[in-house]
């Protein structure tokens, strides 16, 4: 791949990022949610990308040329990886959004339940190192989100943990469970609380105060 082709691609990509902004009356992109940098992604991928953009031009013959030369829906991997980069670097992490194989998957329109089958393809390193790119990136921007303190961490902690297995006091899984009290923590009957004295049941707590 040429230094033109590269040069090429990112400034395309940049490009129809702030066609959507102007025509969307967008003045910061950083500043809007992630459904409309979603929204954007998907808007630059109808301007510049089909469905066979990303396909392998390289067919293949099997069974000695007994069969049509085809290139049996392959990718071309180098030019994914590329792409990938540019939305890591140049994208998400310029405007400070997510990275997800959602989110890739939008900018290129390659499905993301084949993005997801990269991690078994043994054909080619490049495809499974996509995806785990695109994992570890995922998981650093949402950790960068809680360094910065720009949101609210409790959203953010929750998906760490779903995803990553992040310990969270946001989550249920995490929640520890209320332990009997012992004898000795009882409150006793006859003292100076006596008459608000609490109940504990399993769901709720009852106040016996008259």
């Amino acid at each position: 791949m040429s230094d033109d082709q590269i040069e090429i691609y990112e400034n395309d990509l940049l490009f129809y990022l702030n066609e959507f902004c102007e025509i969307n009356k967008i003045e910061d992109i950083k500043k809007e949610s992630q459904s409309v940098w979603n929204s954007a992604l998907y808007y630059i991928q109808k301007k510049l990308f089909d469905s066979n953009y990303f396909k392998s031009k390289e067919n293949y013959k099997l069974d000695n040329g007994m069969y049509k030369e085809s290139n049996f829906n392959s990718y071309n991997f180098e030019l994914v990886m590329y792409i990938l980069n540019i939305y890591i670097y140049d994208m998400c992490m310029k405007y400070d959004k997510e990275i997800s194989i959602l989110g890739f998957s939008s900018l290129t329109g390659i499905p993301d339940s084949t993005i997801y089958d990269w991690g078994k393809n043994t054909l080619s390193p490049i495809a499974s190192e996509i995806l785990q790119k695109l994992r570890k990136y995922q998981e650093e921007s949402l950790s960068n989100k809680l360094v910065t303190g720009v949101k609210n961490p409790v959203g953010v902690i929750a998906i760490l943990n779903r995803r990553y297995g992040w310990a969270s006091p946001y989550t249920s899984d995490s929640r520890q469970q209320a332990r009997a009290l012992s004898a000795s923590e009882l409150p006793q009957l006859g003292g100076e609380n006596s008459q608000n004295i609490k109940a504990l049941t399993s769901d709720c707590v009852v106040d016996n105060a008259k």
